[in-house]
């Protein structure tokens, strides 16, 4: 029994069990989605100050104002999502929000000696805001498509989601560390790169499921 098992006492309103969380494909398609997000965000925010020093001589000063203003774009951002989501279901929303987030991927990445500042700017800001952005149907549809039984009790999906977040800040910030522990000059293309084959990783998974993504309606 539990999340993730089989429980014989749990059943949905038609009298039928619930499927574990692994077998539901939205549910476990949104978990991987939001790690990827926050994978991708704490990479981004952790890197900042460090390669602006490096590649723009930017103090730390600089780069706090930066991240602040950074900040003041996510609502937005949501604000955007909030109108768009009226008129496109959460499934259109989350590629779209994927397609801007790997392209920010691409356009922060050094291809060649003239790496400049508007540059980098642009890619960080939308990587920044289009993972911010992507939280909201992300979680939208995780919302749809869980069963109500998991949505009870202290270990929750609620809970599930918080860890697979925090996993990915993790595992973002060893990343971060291990491309960068040959030369901060290794960071950039290697730890953004590595980002970018995550993202289109996930824009795959999404693309390959796409027609499973697409909650059933929950009876009243």
């Amino acid at each position: 029994e539990g999340l993730l098992g089989n429980n014989t006492n749990g059943s949905s309103s038609d009298g039928h069990a619930d499927p574990p969380l692994w077998k539901i494909v939205p549910v476990t398609t949104t978990f991987f989605v939001y790690f990827t997000l926050k994978f991708i965000l704490e990479s981004l925010l952790s890197s900042t100050a460090i390669l602006t020093d490096y590649y723009f001589d930017w103090d730390g000063s600089i780069a706090g104002i930066y991240l602040a203003i950074l900040g003041l774009l996510v609502l937005p951002a949501n604000w955007i999502i909030a109108v768009a989501s009226q008129r496109h279901d959460d499934r259109e929303l989350i590629l779209a929000a994927e397609g801007f987030m790997l392209l920010g991927c691409l356009v922060i990445l050094k291809w060649s000696d003239n790496y400049s500042a508007p540059q980098y700017l642009l890619g960080s800001i939308l990587i920044f805001v289009s993972a911010n952005a992507l939280e909201g149907p992300n979680m939208s549809l995780l919302s749809k498509a869980i069963p109500p039984r998991y949505s009870r009790g202290l270990f929750n999906v609620g809970l599930l989601a918080t860890e697979a977040g925090t996993l990915g800040r993790a595992v973002g910030d060893v990343i971060l560390t291990l491309c960068g522990s040959q030369g901060l000059g290794h960071i950039l293309n290697r730890a953004f790169g590595s980002m970018s084959a995550l993202s289109a990783g996930t824009i795959g998974l999404c693309v390959t499921v796409y027609s499973k993504l697409q909650p059933h309606e929950k009876d009243d």
